[in-house]
């Protein structure tokens, strides 16, 4: 089905703003989407990190600890 040619500038202008209101949505909804999925990933990222680091504190503290208590 094709659009009919001979339209009036009202028409052409509602069809017009139809589609850039329609490219719009699609645009915004596909920010959102990628917002929200960087949001997720940077969110487990960052308790990936503070696991990490404080993985590394306690590592770091006990073998501080035990090198206290070596016998000399």
């Amino acid at each position: 089905m094709r659009l009919p040619r001979n339209v009036s500038p009202a028409a052409a202008a509602r069809r017009s703003l139809l589609l850039d209101a329609l490219l719009g949505l699609a645009i915004a909804l596909a920010a959102i989407v990628v917002a929200a999925g960087i949001g997720v990933v940077g969110f487990f990222a960052l308790l990936g990190a503070i696991v990490v680091a404080l993985w590394y504190l306690i590592e770091g503290f006990l073998r501080h600890r035990a090198g206290w208590r070596r016998p000399r």
